[in-house]
């Protein structure tokens, strides 16, 4: 009778790797959009909804894969719960992001009301 070891899921570890590059393209995005030049939101740079959307696909992704090596059998579940926490936690950072990039945008252009 031989044990066999199990292995790390392939799955985690790609999902670990892809919360990896969405987080430092998370981290890309939140350096540009805290920047002097661009934090008061007066003109909405283009690259920087590109590469948050990058980032938002990305951490997505590590999520799907997450929860599929996760549900794996026979396989170490590290790696999947590491690239689920990181990606969940990613979400959230991103959200945060969106919403103060919206209301720096609101500060810089307000509503004016029309006459009557």
């Amino acid at each position: 009778m031989t044990l066999q070891s199990s292995r790390h899921s392939a799955l985690g570890i790609a999902a670990l790797v892809i919360s990896l590059c969405a987080l430092v393209m998370f981290a890309i995005s939140a350096h540009f959009a805290h920047a002097p030049a661009h934090a008061p939101m007066h003109v909405l740079p283009v690259a920087l909804l590109v590469v948050l959307c990058i980032s938002i696909g990305l951490a997505l992704l590590a999520t799907v894969m997450g929860i599929g090596s996760v549900l794996q059998h026979r396989r170490r579940r590290v790696t999947g719960v590491l690239a689920l926490g990181l990606s969940f936690a990613l979400l959230l950072a991103q959200l945060s992001l969106v919403s103060w990039m919206r209301l720096q945008w609101q500060h810089a252009h307000p509503v004016v009301d029309a006459p009557r």
